[in-house]
């Protein structure tokens, strides 16, 4: 699978994101560099990811970041549990006071990771790793023009699908992490989130957001999602990436 129709067709759609937040104008997007995704394992039964309860929503990363900056940087993290990186994304989703949080030093802290520096990328930063289930996730940090803008972090999770291969009609086969209940947790943490989702060249997506400071600031973002049906036939809404961008709201 490559991530990098993915991500540009996110970033198309990001637009409308901003525009719901009161954002004036839209800035380009750096396309990430494409990864090469090992195929799928072969799924057991639908993976179902635990539950996080309230207290979870401001934990950090369980794993630390290496202690000397100068050791050498693995192409890949250690692999993890889903339900790890769902509360390291509700950390991250959490943590967010301030336009300065889109930027890499309280990503890292928010994972527990360093990440290094993407050379396909403006200012860029990136973090690739396993999860224990078998499956790959990516973060991103960009800085887009005009210079000076808040960063944009970009959080892609592998559902099996090989965008990049349009020759087959590829589906999803296992779950990355459903959707529904981790909105009703955004949404607790004070996000307000969109009537409704958004469609955009077979692309589904469903925006938050959020003030922070300076006033009038937001923090927004969508979470793309695919469908999928169980052996019971029972449809789950599962996620596909997160594109978190901030806005600094009308000078």
């Amino acid at each position: 699978m490559q991530w990098k129709s993915v991500a540009a067709v996110a970033a198309l759609a990001t637009g409308s994101t901003l525009a719901a937040c009161g954002a004036e104008g839209t800035t380009a997007h750096v396309d990430p560099p494409a990864v090469a995704v090992p195929h799928a394992p072969t799924p057991a039964p639908l993976l179902t990811v635990e539950a996080v309860p309230p207290a979870a929503e401001a934990t950090v990363a369980e794993s630390a970041a290496p202690d000397d900056p100068n050791a050498p940087e693995p192409a890949r993290g250690p692999a993890i549990p889903a339900a790890q990186l769902r509360r390291q994304i509700l950390a991250l989703l959490g943590s967010f006071q301030t336009l300065k949080d889109l930027e890499r030093e309280n990503v890292e802290r928010a994972f527990g990771v360093r990440m290094k520096i993407d050379p396909e990328a403006e200012d860029g930063y990136t973090y690739l790793a396993n999860t224990t289930e078998g499956w790959l996730y990516r973060i991103d940090i960009s800085h887009f023009s005009p210079k000076g803008s808040p960063a944009t972090v970009e959080i892609f999770l592998s559902n099996g699908v090989d965008y990049s291969d349009d020759s087959t009609n590829q589906q999803p086969t296992y779950c990355t992490l459903e959707f529904e209940l981790l909105a009703k947790e955004l949404v607790a943490m004070g996000y307000e989130r969109a009537d409704g989702p958004l469609r955009f060249k077979g692309e589904v997506s469903w925006d938050f957001d959020r003030d922070v400071q300076p006033e009038g600031a937001k923090v927004a973002f969508g979470i793309y999602l695919y469908s999928l049906r169980d052996g019971n036939s029972r449809e789950r809404t599962c996620i596909k990436s997160f594109r978190i961008q901030g806005d600094a709201g009308r000078g």
